[in-house]
């Protein structure tokens, strides 16, 4: 009887414990995927991506990551310059023929408060792969009319080009060797 009620009260919170958890898509129309980095030492050219999707495992109840999977579409960078939206698509950058999508995933998410975090995990840029860390603040969580939930966050970092052989000819006099990443999201309860 004791390992019936055991077994019984054991399966209950295993299932109590994967309810909590929800899977959560990208919202694209409140979202951005953007980077800046520095030109000739004196100015920063910013840009972006408008192709992007991400799985996401996260729990609003202890505002922690439990799973997240992204994938950038090369093509979709937005510089509002055509002719170096086209270069950087080229072998000297992206590579987009070969590598059309850099990823990135999670390996670890360590919380430091309900509003800050810090995200570990592998970004893969034209066939190179390196681990980063991202600083995590949340917006918050919204209840829907529909019962579900949306969240916000914000996800920051750097990482360099030297790191990922962008434009290796090109000396950081002319082009930075730091790129900072902001990521801003709203995701949707699936």
């Amino acid at each position: 009887m004791k390992k019936i009620l055991l077994s019984s009260i054991l399966a209950v919170s295993l299932l109590g414990v994967n309810a909590i958890a929800k899977d959560f898509s990208i919202d694209k129309a409140h979202s951005s995927v953007g980077f800046k980095i520095k030109h000739l030492q004196i100015s920063n050219i910013s840009g972006s991506f408008k192709d992007y999707d991400a799985n996401i495992d996260f729990n609003s109840d202890t505002f922690e990551f439990n799973k997240l999977q992204a994938n950038v579409k090369i093509s979709s960078i937005d510089t509002d310059n055509q002719t170096r939206d086209t270069h950087l698509q080229g072998d000297d950058f992206f590579k987009t023929k070969k590598y059309p999508e850099m990823t990135f995933t999670m390996s670890k998410y360590e919380k430091i408060s309900n509003e800050k975090g810090k995200m570990y995990g592998t970004l893969n840029i034209a066939g190179v792969s390196k681990d980063i860390v991202l600083d995590t603040e949340f917006g918050g969580v919204a209840k829907m009319d529909n019962g579900k939930e949306k969240v916000g966050f914000s996800l920051k970092g750097e990482i360099k080009r030297s790191d990922f052989k962008f434009a290796s000819e090109t000396s950081t006099l002319k082009l930075g060797d730091e790129i900072t990443i902001n990521i801003d999201t709203q995701m949707s309860e699936k």
